[in-house]
């Protein structure tokens, strides 16, 4: 009985795997972002990347135990 839902799971598992079909149109774009969106995006992007590594840079004395 364990051996047959078993064997049961095992062949029903391709199921559960779909296949996706995606189709891509490449085109300008339906709206247009002006620069000064695009480089406020950008500064808030860079300026959320590097506040980790900043904040433990400056703080590497406390982690190392020394004050």
């Amino acid at each position: 009985m364990l051996g047959r839902q078993l064997i049961k799971s095992v062949t029903s598992t391709p199921q559960l795997v779909q296949a996706r079909a995606h189709s891509i149109v490449s085109g300008p774009p339906r709206v247009k972002i002006s620069f000064g969106e695009k480089a406020a995006h950008g500064a808030l992007m860079f300026a959320s990347w590097l506040t980790i590594p900043v904040w433990v840079l400056t703080h590497m004395k406390e982690y190392k135990g020394q004050k």
